[in-house]
């Protein structure tokens, strides 16, 4: 198109509305009740978290938000906006994806189903003590989400991509309870219908492949984060999908992570991309 016929078509028809007619303005997303997502406080992270893959905040205080990337077996914690890391090794290298704190425990999900668990009391520690390993517990299959339900010392585990769901428009979940003692047992399982999903927010034919789970106390809602698909699912406290919100890329280059604070405020955290591409943790406060 040549320069004579641009200007004609963003010629107004009073120049007083040229600039409203012409001006090129960002794409507002259709942000979950309460939050948005348009318009959040952006902590770029320090190198050691460029893989940054789970966050959670303990059931006792917001102080401290406690984070794990996906290679070396090492959990870290920092005072939200601050860059000074503190941290403490729990196992040797591996793929770890979620994180979450219940029942006076950190447990770590690795991507193939294994949870190591030890006590949060171990956090001042280099080396944490007394961890235990659960294996065989779920399918051997791939995991990335973690949360926990402190109101009943229960962790929740969701599907990425597992056999049991081949062939169908449902993702399986797992319920595990932890004990006072740090073991992990399995105790049921629920399902996330993706038509559900698919009927709110297109899927584009694709499935749904969640990377990272939380559940938001103030409301009993589960908040389902997908980086693949670049869209927050917001389900009810009977996994019924009530809510999908297709994520801005721009700010949302990787969403791994996602964690809410005691008062509410949602944290999304992107995995950095290439050396000059940071990792971020995004707040968005409850409004």
């Amino acid at each position: 198109m040549n320069s004579k016929k641009l200007f004609w078509i963003c010629m107004p028809i009073a120049s007083l509305f040229f600039f409203s007619a012409c001006a090129q303005t960002p794409k507002s997303f259709v942000s979950p009740k309460g939050y948005d997502l348009n318009n959040g406080e952006k902590q770029f992270l320090p190198d050691a978290l460029h893989e940054i893959s789970g966050i959670a905040f303990p059931q006792e205080s917001s102080q401290y938000i406690f984070a794990n990337e996906d290679e070396h077996g090492i959990v870290y914690f920092f005072a939200p906006g601050e860059q000074n890391l503190q941290q403490i090794k729990f196992a040797k290298k591996g793929d770890y994806e979620g994180i979450a704190i219940n029942n006076g425990y950190v447990a770590v999900m690795e991507s193939r189903g294994t949870i190591y668990t030890f006590p949060h009391a171990d956090m001042s520690q280099k080396n944490a003590s007394n961890v235990k390993v659960a294996e065989s517990l779920i399918p051997k299959e791939e995991y990335e989400s973690l949360a926990a339900s402190t109101a009943d010392s229960l962790l929740y585990v969701l599907c990425k991509k597992c056999t049991v769901d081949k062939g169908s428009k449902t993702l399986t979940g797992y319920i595990l309870a932890l004990a006072k003692d740090g073991e992990v047992s399995r105790k049921g399982e629920f399902k996330i219908d993706e038509e559900q999903i698919d009927r709110l927010s297109s899927l584009n034919g694709k499935s749904f492949r969640p990377s990272a789970l939380t559940k938001n106390t103030q409301t009993n809602e589960w908040f389902i984060l997908s980086s693949i698909n670049k869209m927050l699912v917001v389900a009810n406290d009977k996994w019924e999908v009530i809510g999908a919100y297709p994520l801005n890329p721009t700010v949302f280059n990787q969403p791994e992570a996602i964690a809410f604070d005691h008062s509410g405020n949602l944290y999304i955290g992107n995995e950095g991309g290439d050396k000059t591409n940071k990792a971020t943790l995004i707040k968005f406060k409850l409004n």
